[in-house]
């Protein structure tokens, strides 16, 4: 079976326990990394620096650690990212979800069965407080048809579940300089590019779903700039004036939507 790259970022308001048992799940994988690259998106603090010198002494010559000097977001970091992972295969992580342990090895699998892929991600289980009791499961489309169709309204792919092909990111023109929203933007730009992505409906991360998540759910500026990709996308005529349309009409219910509203959509209407 091929060897695969781990991609992290960290950022210094993470929760350093939340940290550890991400990195924890993805060293504790039923077909192990032999590169584990962690982008720091700026300075930490003294016990994440700490943390994360502990599992570089452990784990020799495994990690790769790169400090960026200042705080860039999300899509410039793992921009810089995924260049420098030597594997072909990349399994991004987020720094504060739980990957099952079978996580790279089905998502090799798929890839070692469907070489024309070039996105392999999942279901994924989201939770609040106890990772035994998820409160539901994300799923998204699985056959290339069916991502294909989805694509035009909404994210096709889980992102901290997703393994990529680098050469194919790179080629494509790698993540954009994006704080929010940059996963769906570059899916979005592979296919329409060509490439091939599927999911596995089983659920192979445990996603941390918590207060802030609606809150970022509702942030202006995330709704602003989804809003901006999904113009995009309708002015390269990758989806038609409804799907914007659409896209523009959810987005801004939302936002103006009470909390509890947007709660309890997400709990029953996903």
């Amino acid at each position: 079976m091929e060897n695969y790259s781990v991609l992290m970022t960290i950022y210094k308001n993470d929760n350093p326990k939340y940290v550890e048992a991400a990195i924890d799940s993805m060293l504790n994988q039923t077909v192990r990394t032999n590169d584990f690259v962690i982008i720091c998106d700026g300075a930490l603090t003294s016990t994440l620096d700490k943390l994360i010198e502990q599992y570089v002494v452990e784990n020799k010559k495994l990690f790769h650690i790169v400090h960026l000097k200042e705080n860039a977001g999300l899509g410039a970091a793992l921009r810089k990212g995924v260049p420098l992972c030597k594997n072909e295969y990349i399994a991004r992580m987020d720094d504060d979800d739980i990957a099952d342990k079978r996580r790279c090895e089905l998502e090799l699998k798929k890839f070692e069965n469907q070489p024309e892929l070039s996105i392999v991600g999942s279901y994924m289980n989201e939770f609040e407080h106890d990772i035994n009791i998820p409160i539901r499961v994300k799923k998204v489309p699985q056959t290339y048809g069916e991502v294909l169709y989805f694509s035009k309204r909404r994210n096709p792919f889980n992102h901290s579940t997703v393994m990529f092909k680098k050469d194919d990111v790179i080629a494509a023109g790698n993540y954009r300089r994006m704080r929010t929203n940059q996963d769906v933007e570059l899916w979005v730009r592979m296919l329409n590019c060509g490439y091939f992505g599927e999911n596995i409906t089983i659920p192979l991360v445990n996603f941390r779903f918590d207060k802030s998540t609606y809150d970022r759910r509702k942030d202006w500026k995330n709704i602003i700039l989804l809003i901006k990709v999904w113009h995009v996308f309708y002015l390269k005529k990758y989806c038609s004036f409804f799907d914007f349309f659409y896209v523009l009409f959810m987005q801004l219910a939302i936002y103006v939507m009470p909390a509890k509203v947007v709660r309890w959509c997400y709990d029953h209407l996903r």
